[in-house]
């Protein structure tokens, strides 16, 4: 890493985010820390002293370091809209939200201690340093907070952008537009923002990632046509569910209704359907099994309180009286998210149901605090007694079943296919739905793939959905919410032709490779939640894929908090396209602590070039452990898949 002048007196540092240093005699001001080893490189320039940071936004890539240029004297100036995350974001990790989370903006990549605050960067405010006068202008986008800081420097109107766009008119990460569950908002949000940027007649850029923007105003126009291309493929997650809380088709318990003579739904008007199929001997087999209707599900993306999903048993009693059902004797969940699964624990209670599910699937809901980094779990670990294998048949009282990996909706995902009353029967779970999205010439309902950026989407995942469809060819679809579906090889060919407008619209508009700007996890940090005795090891397993379509070096190392022991070493792995690696390493509890949160993070490097703390996990050190995931013997464990 080295400076790299930008003009007489700015200079940019890469690093885990480009650093911007701004020269005044011995004195400089920076634009964002990154790790803060800009620090070491300062005295080349004649710079003795750091005098003011001004953050752009809270994330960690962003201000890891500041700590370090802190107690060397430097000061520290914060959006105002994002204070709360830099000098109160322990409080935050106390109290954020782990189960029932449908809040998917990126808040979650704050910092784990509090670092103080000397100057809030108030909205159209200004700040004065020396001979520069920083214009404050919101950049609401990539975050809610983020701010871009426009001076006149070395006889140029510039501007620090943040991470609001990338040279060529991209965005630097399209999952970090999601705001509430798969709602895709900050595309709205950065386009006022861009707009605004476009007013000011800026001659450079200078972005957190990649090359400074030369033709700030041609960018902007061609970020805003991808992004009304990109609002234009329609609601990018659609869910069917048209009614809300209070309505009359709610108010009360729905019937259940026939699909035929063995299978059995309880109507559009459930906040998640499930399906019954029936022995025809007192027996029944449920395709999940969750909320009643849509009042229980809390996914206001501002509901941040910690509890999680209440289930209320429903429909039992229909099942009994009119349909003559004695024993629940199998459930089989599509995928993972506590709106069809949260039932399930209380079937398995009550009626010793068994669970049987896909390994993609079982591995999570059976372990949900490690895994929480996840959005929609419930908190109640389910026992799987069958783990089926990708395309594995299966049997039930005379019904004959095929499970498949689909992951669309969420990476944990699965169809089941069943032979039912002579009808092809695929139960999707959340992947498919009817929708009009009113683009593209289209103007009626076609079948559409939902969209979820934090449940871990990567581009491939809807073309092997589609894959599936293509194999199993149903002739109905019984989807987690909304209406029935009749199947036809039109609906497949419209639904495969969706999926490939929705992916170019994805591509356009990140840097290539894609999947790098848009798959949220390809680092992953196992468990996400555990407690610890005081002195005791707690292992990590950092999961880890390669996105970048060429052979690449792998690192990680923990960052523990302030009292924690760690190794300290970087653990590495030669990963070749599309493959994953697991790296396990132990961090040691202080001996005594407060029985808090606390966060843990793992800092990423790629061929020796660290992308900062990129994935985080909360611990709890306690008298008892909740759960023990992993023997702590050994100080590193490397698995390549």
């Amino acid at each position: 890493m080295s400076l790299i002048r930008r003009s007489e007196n700015v200079w940019e540092f890469q690093d885990t985010c480009n650093v911007y240093v701004l020269k005044s005699g011995a004195e400089c001001l920076l634009i964002d820390t990154g790790s803060g080893a800009v620090m070491q490189h300062l005295p080349a320039l004649g710079i003795e002293r750091v005098d003011w940071i001004l953050h752009t936004h809270h994330h960690r890539d962003q201000c890891w370091g500041t700590p370090i240029l802190q107690k060397a004297g430097a000061k520290v100036a914060v959006p105002e809209y994002e204070r709360h995350l830099f000098d109160n974001v322990e409080a935050y990790w106390q109290a954020r939200r782990i189960y029932d989370n449908y809040n998917d903006s990126n808040t979650f990549f704050s910092l784990g201690e509090n670092l103080s605050v000397d100057a809030i960067l108030e909205d159209y405010s200004t700040f004065i340093w020396k001979e520069y006068e920083f214009r404050v202008l919101p950049a609401k986008g990539h975050t809610y907070g983020m701010v871009s800081l426009i001076t006149e420097v070395d006889g140029r109107k510039v501007a620090f952008t943040g991470d609001l766009m990338s040279s060529g008119g991209k965005l630097y990460q399209l999952h970090a537009m999601e705001y509430c569950y798969g709602d895709l908002l900050g595309i709205e949000f950065t386009m006022q923002s861009i707009l605004a940027l476009k007013r000011e007649k800026i001659e450079i850029a200078f972005p957190s990632h990649g090359s400074p923007i030369n033709e700030v105003n041609a960018d902007i126009a061609t970020l805003e046509s991808r992004l009304e291309v990109l609002a234009g493929v329609g609601r990018i997650f659609t869910s069917g569910r048209t009614s809300s809380f209070g309505d009359m088709q709610t108010i009360r318990e729905s019937r259940l209704q026939r699909i035929s003579e063995h299978l059995l739904w309880a109507g559009p008007y459930t906040c998640s359907n499930f399906y019954i199929v029936l022995s025809g001997s007192g027996h029944a087999m449920l395709i999940d099994y969750g909320l009643s209707s849509v009042g229980h599900l809390h996914a206001s993306c501002d509901h941040d309180s910690p509890q999680a999903v209440r289930f209320v048993q429903h429909h039992i009693d229909q099942l009994r009286d009119d349909f003559g059902v004695k024993d629940i004797e199998l459930v089989v969940p599509t995928h993972i998210h506590d709106d069809h699964v949260c039932g399930i624990p209380f079937l398995q209670k009550h009626f010793s149901t068994q669970c049987w599910a896909l390994d993609r699937v079982a591995e999570v809901i059976a372990d949900p605090a490690a895994w929480a980094s996840t959005p929609c779990l419930f908190d109640k670990p389910i026992k799987v007694q069958r783990t089926l294998r990708d395309g594995e048949a299966f049997q039930w009282r005379g019904f004959d079943f095929q499970v498949h990996y689909a992951p669309g909706q969420t990476e944990f995902h699965s169809i089941i296919l069943g032979e039912i009353d002579g009808k092809r029967v695929v139960f999707g779970g959340d992947n498919l739905f009817l929708f009009n999205p009113r683009s593209g010439g289209i103007d009626r309902e076609i079948l559409v793939q939902s969209t979820v950026m934090r449940n871990s989407f990567q581009l491939e995942m809807h073309h092997r959905c589609a894959e599936v469809m293509r194999a199993t060819m149903p002739d109905l679809v019984c989807p987690g919410h909304g209406g029935l579906i009749a199947m036809s090889e039109s609906r497949v060919e419209e639904y495969t032709n969706y999926i490939e407008h929705k992916e170019r619209a994805f591509r356009d508009i990140v840097a290539e490779p894609a999947n790098h700007f848009i798959d949220l996890f390809w680092a992953r940090m196992l468990p996400y939640l555990s407690d610890v005795h005081p002195g005791r090891q707690v292992a990590y397993t950092i999961k880890i894929r390669n996105n970048l379509e060429r052979t690449a070096t792998y690192g990680a190392r923990l960052l523990p908090p302030l009292g924690w022991t760690s190794h300290g070493e970087t653990v590495s792995a030669v990963l070749q396209p599309g493959k994953q690696v697991e790296i396990v390493l132990w961090t040691t509890a202080p001996s005594e602590t407060e029985p808090r949160r606390r966060l843990i993070t793992a800092e990423i490097l790629i061929d020796g070039v660290s992308q900062g703390p990129i994935c985080e996990a909360l611990v709890s050190v306690s008298g008892e452990i909740r759960q023990v995931r992993r023997s702590a013997k050994g100080s590193k464990r490397v698995t390549t898949t």
